[in-house]
Parts: C-alpha cells; structure tokens; sequence
C-alpha cells in the first residue's frame, strides 16, 4: 500500500475520535487483573496501529466495554480470490484465533474485530462483495473499510465521512455479537438488513440506535 492510501486510512479513522470528543469526562472500563477484555481490534494490511487505537477508544466511550487494540498483525501470505483482487474473509476469521493465545489479557469471552483495507468476500463468491464477516465459533469478525474509503464518484470521501462508516459498522458488530441486538428493517437503525452500499450505511444513525435500543452508557 501505497504512504498516501495508508495516511489517508489513518486520517479517516481519526475522525472517529473527533466525533466523541463530548465523551472524553466520561468514566472509562477499568482494567482488572481478574477480567479479561471484552474486545479486541486488531490492525493488519495497511490499517496501522495508531488508527486501531483510535478506534478501540471510541468504542470504549460509546459501548462502556473494556476495548484494546493489538499490535499490528500480519496476514500470513494470502491470495487473492480467483478471477480478481478480493479476498476471502474467512481468511482473516483465523486471526482472532491465533492472536488470542499471545495476548495474556484476552479470555474466553474475548471477542476480535479485524480491520483490513482489502476488499473482501465469502469464498463461494455468492456475492459481489461483502463489508464485513462474523464467526461466533471463533469469537470473530472482520470489517473491511476498502469501500467505506469512497464516494459515490470514485474519490475519496471525506474524513469524517469515512470515520462515521467505520464507527457505524463497528458498532453494528459490536451490537450484534456482544449486545444481542437483532436486525431489522428500519433504515435508521445500526442493525438495519440487508446493507447493499455505503448509502445504506450513510442513512444509519447512531444516536437513534443507541436510543431506541437503550444502551447504557
């Protein structure tokens, strides 16, 4: 990847932190040597380690979970699936299981988020692309932001754009895997189903969904 692809990644997931800039005073997880952590993002591809931070602090902010991001962890030598440049998302399902047994404060409740920059779809192809794949087998989940990165044009979205996408997305994950919260057909709604493009994304609202869905926070 290329320095201004990966500053760019950086500079977007930044905004995410902005966005929750009135949540600094409020009261975060603590740690403790008897509770594992909740959630783990894990960087790998061009997400760097800076932005997973970035990331896991706003998600502790917005969820009250304990969240921590990993150091940056390689792929492994993977190829593209055939016929293109995507990759298959099971792939990347693995990582959550390899990283947990080097991370002495992961348990097993611990669940993984990994971020990558490639795009990414289920290896039967079934469909055009995929933001994203879950595996509570494996307590684990990967986003990829490859298409969160853009506008309707081609160009590259704005910052804060892109950081509200990835902020939606991960608590959708979040919500779904950690919270119990269900899908539905209510476009305003983090849970809504099936996401078909990033207008679909763009229309959700997290404010409402935390609302309506009473999380404490």
């Amino acid at each position: 990847m290329n320095l201004h692809r990966r500053t760019a990644i950086l500079v977007s997931l930044s905004a995410i932190a902005s966005r929750w800039a009135s949540a600094q005073n409020q009261p975060q997880p603590g740690a403790s040597v008897v509770d594992s952590v909740a959630l783990y993002v894990l960087p790998t591809d061009g997400v760097v380690e800076q932005a997973a931070a970035q990331v896991a602090r706003a998600l502790s902010q917005d969820t009250g979970l304990w969240v921590k991001a990993s150091l940056w962890v390689p792929p492994g030598p993977l190829a593209p699936l055939p016929g293109g440049q995507q990759f298959a998302g099971e792939d990347y399902l693995a990582l959550g299981s390899a990283v947990a047994k080097r991370l002495q404060d992961a348990g097993p409740r611990t669940y993984f988020i990994v971020l990558t920059d490639r795009d990414i779809n289920a290896r039967s192809q079934n469909f055009r692309f995929q933001f994203s794949m879950h595996s509570p087998m494996q307590r684990t989940s990967v986003l990829s932001v490859a298409r969160l990165l853009t506008a309707k044009d081609g160009n590259p979205a704005p910052g804060e754009v892109v950081g509200a996408r990835v902020q939606k997305m991960l608590m959708r994950t979040v919500g779904e895997m950690r919270l119990g919260w269900q899908r539905t057909s209510d476009p305003a709604d983090l849970m809504y189903a099936p996401i078909m493009s990033v207008d679909d994304i763009d229309g959700m609202d997290v404010a409402y969904t935390v609302r309506t869905r009473q999380l404490v926070r």
